[in-house]
């Protein structure tokens, strides 16, 4: 997108609603939806995300530029939609599904990922499977069911984070726990590519994996920080 502003700025709608300005016109979303915001923390990191010197703004880069758009471009009327795209992970999350070999790693995903199926546990009230091996297998009904009473409960922008973040970690568990503030960012990155850290540790870094990982780890801080502002 070619820069045709010269000024960012926030403007106050009421004590719970903000919008940004390029010069005296609204930013807008995608689809030519006013960018209305929930609180000034959010209005003034999307003016971050806009208030560049540069004569061509990426928009793809920004990170809560985008998670709003998606709400109110898209969550707002298919909410049902977005819901089920991140409870369909349930049957395959990452996090129950466990090495056979070898023990270190085994141990390692043991003692990383059992405190989460615990936190899960209580989350909703009932035993979640933990399942050897990669072949696909089915949680209870009631996982399910239980799950999605808890996203339902959630605001547009919570769910269009949960969203994002879930499709990042593979794990609708992991993204639930961050959501809930019970993991922290350096720990989720940490917790969804275990297995990669591990064989990089054991067997060598890669230099293009390494560095597709940290542009994967930035997204993923920047989606937590967008929850921390909701």
């Amino acid at each position: 997108m070619k820069k045709l502003w010269e000024k960012v700025s926030i403007k106050k709608i009421s004590s719970d609603s903000f919008c940004v300005m390029l010069d005296k016109r609204i930013l807008k979303t995608p689809l030519k939806r006013e960018l209305v915001l929930p609180n000034l923390n959010l209005a003034q990191e999307i003016v971050k995300e806009w208030d560049q010197d540069s004569k061509n703004i990426n928009t793809e880069s920004m990170i809560f530029y985008g998670l709003i758009s998606t709400s109110l471009d898209k969550i707002i009327d298919n909410k049902n939609l977005y819901i089920n795209d991140i409870l369909d992970y349930i049957d395959t999350d990452l996090i129950c599904y466990r090495a056979e070999n070898p023990k270190e790693l085994v141990e390692l995903q043991k003692n990383k990922w059992d405190p989460i199926i615990l936190l899960l546990e209580k989350y909703i009230g009932t035993k979640v499977e933990v399942f050897q091996g990669v072949l696909p297998k089915k949680q209870h009904a009631t996982v399910h069911l239980k799950l999605n009473n808890i996203i339902n409960q959630f605001d547009i922008f919570e769910i269009s984070a949960l969203h994002r973040i879930t499709n990042i970690t593979r794990s609708i568990f992991l993204s639930l726990c961050v959501l809930k503030k019970d993991i922290s960012k350096n720990e989720v990155f940490e917790l969804s590519f275990l297995d990669e850290l591990w064989q990089a540790v054991n067997w060598g870094f890669d230099e293009e994996t390494s560095k597709k990982r940290k542009e994967i780890s930035i997204e993923l801080n920047k989606c937590i920080s967008f929850l921390d502002c909701l």
